[in-house]
């Protein structure tokens, strides 16, 4: 009964606000989240790419795996990169800025994930490490029980990775609106961009009113049957 509750409390704070990311890529591959496992092997992989475009220092025990030893090593590399930026003498250039902040994100998205694996460990849960190959998980398909939010934060990782979004607008559920726009994406040529973007918002406040409305007739009646 705990653990329902706690999940329920998750719930409801994942459900406070609304977050819309409007990204430019260049290619799309039109897939949806593989099986966690997988999903886990796919971002080590990304991230890895990214941190060595940004020239991040391979370190010689690299794990190139999607456990717990491969995303400690990420955040190691990441934050090895961040204390060489932030200690750079004149400043930073506005590009030296971003890649910052991207490191920043590689930090913090595997402390998250370090903290996902922490928590099947305490949970006894087996096999929760993801010391695997691709071929090893089809081959084993070892168990991956996670929790709801578990997922989503994985999810989520997994959907925006290391890319560069254009433009953000948060809503919180008391009316507060936030939105951020990078610099090149204000000029009157990115108006499309502006459009679609907006769109999204339009979209995604219309299914979350609905949500929260189902999430609300769904508790309430879980209250009435065993409350």
């Amino acid at each position: 009964m705990q653990d329902f509750k706690e999940q329920i409390r998750k719930i409801a704070i994942d459900l406070l606000n609304l977050e819309v990311n409007t990204i430019i890529k260049s290619n799309i591959e039109g897939i949806k989240m593989p099986e966690p496992r997988h999903a886990l092997l796919d971002i080590a992989k990304t991230f890895d790419s990214k941190l060595k475009s940004l020239g991040a220092e391979q370190l010689k025990d690299h794990n190139d795996l999607g456990g717990y030893a491969a995303f400690d090593q990420l955040r190691t590399r990441a934050n090895q990169k961040i204390s060489e930026l932030e200690t750079k003498k004149g400043g930073l250039t506005s590009e030296q800025d971003a890649d910052l902040l991207m490191l920043y994100r590689i930090k913090d998205k595997s402390d998250q994930i370090k903290g996902m694996f922490n928590s099947l460990k305490r949970r006894k849960v087996a096999n929760w490490d993801n010391a695997y190959t691709h071929q090893q998980i089809e081959e084993e398909r070892p168990p991956f029980p996670l929790t709801p939010d578990e997922l989503v934060l994985l999810r989520k990782v997994w959907e925006l990775g290391t890319e560069e979004i254009a433009l953000q607008t948060i809503i919180q559920l008391d009316g507060d609106v936030v939105t951020r726009i990078q610099p090149k994406y204000i000029t009157s040529n990115c108006e499309s961009v502006h459009k679609i973007h907006n769109q999204g918002v339009s979209t995604s406040m219309a299914f979350w009113k609905e949500l929260i409305g189902i999430v609300t007739d769904f508790f309430s009646a879980i209250v009435r049957r065993f409350f």
